[in-house]
């Protein structure tokens, strides 16, 4: 076999194909070094931790390393293991990105993979692809009764029990709402018949019986058919037994790729229990992804290296070697603390000494003199060796991780204490007494959950298990009055607008953003905060929105300018009603907004002009020979009137009028005979109006008409270089749906643009169409009308780098909604939501909970992220912060422009609540997350010393980084800086 190298590497795997577009070359390299080391880990040891931090590419170095795997063995099958339905479609995208024949990273994934969403078709497409994907849910359910029966019945015919027996057992389970099948003529998960399953049968019962105690058999024990009773009993028992049969018809792997593996870190859940089974001896090799092998412990870890132990490479020993590790880590830890107690009371010049003698005996080897240094110098050693000996060695050998080197330079945390002042601060005060009421009366509740109730949101206090009613009995007493005068004080403000301090200043943040057209991402966990923030938001923005028409209608009310009812009854104001004339093909405003391909793509307007006459009369012909309906018969229609003219001129220039600059698939389009009925796609759809009936046109096209038609200056003219990336077939629905959006309610081109209007001389009380046209068509050169036509030249430079597929879902998702805010709602894919949120279009807020904050890239037009409601778990918080802070993203373009540019992280704190000691909680933790993964540790930031402590000499605290990168070489003896400059005479002793 070749050598593993970079050039063996790119023989075959091209991650340099994104190189330069939206990925640094730097990096591409750094994912190449991954995948290299990756391999030759796999050589020696059963599986790899890539544990990158977030944003850093994981998802194609585990591609990268699958291609390798599959160019060595092309036989060879893989299984790639995800969170969740949405993360499936994910990593399909990005097998099918690999492979795209405009810039193939992998041609040969290429037909090879497959998406399951049921444990029935994970183990059918296993059986028929080489690479399936996978959510790991499919293994946490199939509790349906027909799979219970199955398995209750395979069991029994097996055991070869009696008739009546396995009638006595039926009637148990479940109170015998099941028969008995029979198995030779049932199909297992719906899917397998009896000659695929009887093969499997004796080996998955042999394992199923290793259940031991929870095993089937030994509910047949029990006497008088008892064990049978306990459903629960049961339902774990075939659970098992559907995973042990499942787990024998799959064929084995070669690869086994495992998404975000810390969710798997819990050994006693469904999930993990489900892979755990299904998968133990069956693949040679695992790949685990997480930027969080650990969160709260390190012992978390030590589940992840359970799952290696399963494949069939792992050495009888893998976990007293995964123990070892983490009694290494712990001696680790303890010297940790250690050295942070004694040097908690180290002032600057003994800092500074000890920095001077560290420069000159980098290896510790001897002990000075002067006491004060003695400990210091002691705690130090004994942590230096440990990391080098022990530390690093363990960690490198199951883990890669590369670090943003530079995120605490761009990264600026905005910690801001609300103080609740008046009547904002009495329903905390109120709180406080009822929780301390609560506790005299030795009423038993978990404070700090309520606590953290109340600092989310009046409404998230509201509905908490502590103050509904409907879920808590009366307490009596103090407690009890308490508890009352809060459910109505807080229950009277969440019928108000505002009042929460938190709620109202990240509400005000995240308009003020908006307004600079910048995008915030909100994480709160709260589903009644989550509601309250976006109805804020709704509402602040419309009041914004009013503020902006009254530049133009100064006296304006809100009934007056947006459309509402009356009575049941519509009612249109100014913005409904002039957004209707710009969509409505019977108003010439209809051309304002619609591509005139004479200008951007024939380059024919002077040639219409010079024969208008000729243009006029060919127009008219076209037209005659429609057949429309009544409405664009009676009434001139300007879409069908463009069309005919478009077809007129493109005639002329096929006829060999214009010479040269002529697009010949656009010719084609518009001199084709379907183009005026259908179109520039010439094809019927929903986003054009198709000019089809039993009626003749009464009315006439105008050499005035003509001349609107034939206007060179207009939007799309502006953005032609854009537009050209959009194919054909969705050119028209890219015009369409941004047409629809510029005019949508929440949206304040209109109101800019009247303002510009009116200031040009228009009467916009009754607004002339044809007097408006051309003033729309020089707004997008205007100073008002600059930063629009720059929107939308970015919207056109991003979905240019989606497929079709994709470019169809934004188009027809994201940019139809034209909603300020989106929040996660129970139903909507998080992959609809991810897709609007990476436009620079609207939503220009993403509220979301938990379910967003793993495995999605949300970073394409967003560097702000707030945490209103705060979690433990530090994992969790860079979790969220990683769906900014990615390859590719916002914040690192703009950086490449202006080197000051930051990520703007926002923790909004309520003053002397449990939010300042959630936000200390989680800081403390973090030190050991980023410290063991590689960061260098930073005791001042971290000190628990109540003045400040001093920083450890940056030679020192380079010395304790654990190197887990790719290319790193393990630290060694003089790996530290060679320069000794001079002790102080108080340290020289």
């Amino acid at each position: 076999m070749s050598a593993r190298d970079r050039a063996w590497l790119r023989s075959f795997l091209h991650l340099d194909a994104r190189a330069g577009a939206t990925v640094p070359a730097r990096d591409i390299e750094r994912q190449e070094d991954t995948v290299l080391r990756a391999l030759e880990l796999l050589d020696h040891q059963p599986g790899v931790v890539l544990a990158d931090e977030v944003g850093m590419g994981k998802t194609y170095e585990a591609l990268g390393v699958l291609a390798a795997r599959l160019h060595g063995r092309p036989e060879a099958r893989a299984l790639i293991l995800t969170p969740g339905p949405d993360l499936n479609t994910k990593w399909t995208k990005e097998l099918r990105a690999f492979c795209d024949s405009s810039r193939p990273m992998y041609p040969g994934f290429a037909g090879r993979f497959e998406a399951a969403r049921t444990l029935a078709e994970l183990v059918d497409k296993a059986r028929a692809t080489q690479v399936v994907i996978a959510p790991v849910n499919v293994f946490a359910g199939g509790r349906a009764l027909s799979d219970q029966a199955y398995l209750l019945s395979l069991w029994a015919t097996a055991r070869e029990l009696a008739g009546n027996q396995i009638a006595a057992i039926f009637r148990r389970y479940r109170d015998g709402v099941t028969a008995r099948v029979r198995v030779e003529e049932a199909w297992f998960l719906d899917t397998f018949d009896w000659k695929t399953v009887q093969p499997h049968v004796r080996e998955a019962l042999r394992l199923h019986k290793g259940l031991g105690d929870y095993s089937l058999d030994a509910l047949w024990e029990q006497p008088n058919y008892d064990g049978f009773a306990s459903q629960g009993a049961v339902d774990y028992a075939l659970a098992d037994l559907r995973f042990r049969l499942a787990g024998r018809l799959i064929p084995e792997f070669d690869l086994l790729v495992v998404d975000e593996a810390h969710k798997l870190k819990n050994a006693d859940s469904v999930r993990a229990t489900g892979v755990r089974t299904v998968f133990e001896g069956r693949f040679a090799k695992a790949l685990f992804l997480t930027a969080t092998p650990f969160q709260l412990t390190v012992g978390e870890l030590e589940q992840v290296l359970a799952l290696f132990a399963l494949a069939t490479s792992a050495p009888a020993d893998l976990m007293e070697q995964a123990k070892q590790l983490l009694a290494d880590v712990a001696d680790y830890t303890r010297a940790y603390d250690e050295l942070e107690r004694v040097w908690a009371r180290v002032d600057g010049a003994v800092a500074a000494d000890f920095g001077a003698w560290f420069a000159q005996d980098p290896e510790l080897l001897t002990a000075p003199q002067d006491p004060a240094l003695r400990p210091i110098v002691a705690g130090a050693r004994r942590l230096l060796t440990l990391k080098r000996e022990r530390i690093e060695p363990g960690f490198r050998r199951w883990m890669i991780r590369s670090l943003r080197e530079d995120k605490r330079v761009y990264r600026l945390s905005h910690r801001t204490r609300l103080r609740p002042k008046g009547g904002a601060g009495v329903p905390f005060i109120l709180y406080e007494r009822f929780i301390a009421a609560m506790f005299r009366e030795k009423s038993r509740t978990h404070k700090a959950a309520v606590q953290i109730n109340m600092v989310s949101s009046y409404g998230a206090a509201r509905e908490g298990a502590l103050l509904a009613d409907e879920t808590r009995a009366p307490l009596g007493g103090d407690a009890e009055s308490y508890r009352s005068l809060l459910q109505e004080v807080v229950g009277g403000l969440c019928g108000e607008r505002g009042g929460h301090p938190k709620v109202d200043h990240v509400v005000r943040d995240a308009l003020a953003a908006a307004e600079r057209d910048e995008k915030t991402l909100i994480f709160c966990a709260r589903v009644e905060t989550l509601h309250e923030l976006k109805r804020q938001i709704e509402a602040q923005w419309e009041e914004i929105l009013l503020g902006r028409w009254r530049r133009v209608f100064p006296s304006a009310r809100h009934e007056d300018i947006f459309e509402h009812e009356v009575e049941g009854k519509r009612v249109d104001g100014h913005h409904s009603r002039l957004r209707d004339r710009f969509n409505r093909a019977q108003d010439a405003l209809y051309l304002a907004m619609r591509e005139r391909y004479l200008a951007t793509l024939l380059n024919g307007c002077d040639l219409g002009l010079e024969r208008l006459e000729e243009v006029v009369e060919r127009a008219n012909a076209i037209l005659r020979r429609q057949k429309v309906t009544k409405t664009q018969a009676e009434r001139i229609d300007w879409s069908l009137l463009k069309r005919c003219v478009e077809q007129a001129v493109a005639l002329l220039i096929r006829e060999g009028s214009l010479d040269g600059g002529v697009d010949s698939k656009a010719l084609e389009h518009l001199t084709d005979e379907r183009f005026v009925p259908f179109g520039y796609d010439l094809v019927a759809d929903d986003v054009e109006d198709f000019a089809q009936g039993d009626r003749t046109p009464s009315w006439s096209i105008a050499a005035a008409d003509v001349a609107l038609v034939l206007r060179r200056e207009h939007l799309w003219a502006y953005l032609q270089g854009p537009l050209f990336e959009v194919p054909p077939e969705l050119r028209v629905r890219t015009v369409e749906r941004l047409a629809s959006y510029l005019v949508a309610r929440n949206v304040s081109f209109l109101p800019d643009l009247l303002e510009f209007a009116k200031a040009q001389g228009v009467d916009v009380e009754s607004v002339e169409s044809r007097a408006l046209l051309p003033v729309v068509d020089r707004f997008w050169t205007s100073p008002a009308g600059r930063p629009w036509c720059d929107l939308l030249r970015r919207f056109l430079t991003y979905i240019s780098r989606l497929d079709e597929e994709r470019r169809k879902e934004v188009l027809d998702d994201a940019v139809r909604a034209g909603a300020i805010v989106r929040h996660t709602v129970e139903g909507e894919s998080r992959e609809r939501l991810r897709e609007a949120f990476n436009t620079p279009l609207f939503p220009m807020v993403l509220v979301a909970n938990e379910v967003m904050q793993e495995g999605l890239d949300l970073h394409h037009h967003c560097r702000r992220v707030v945490h209103h409601d705060l979690a433990w778990n530090p994992a969790q918080l860079e979790q969220r912060v990683g769906r900014v802070d990615r390859l590719g993203s916002l914040v690192q373009r703009m950086r490449e422009r202006n080197p000051e540019t930051t990520l703007d992280v926002h923790l909004p704190l309520i003053a002397n609540t449990i939010d300042e000691r959630l936000e200390r909680t989680v800081r403390l933790r973090e030190k050991w997350l980023e410290f063991l993964l590689g960061a260098s540790p930073r005791i001042d930031e971290y000190g628990l010393a109540d003045e400040p402590t001093q920083p450890l000499p940056t030679a020192f605290a380079e010395a304790l980084r654990v190197e887990l990168g790719p290319a790193a070489v393990p630290s060694d003896k003089g790996s530290t800086a060679n320069r000794t400059p001079a002790l102080s005479k108080r340290a020289a002793g």
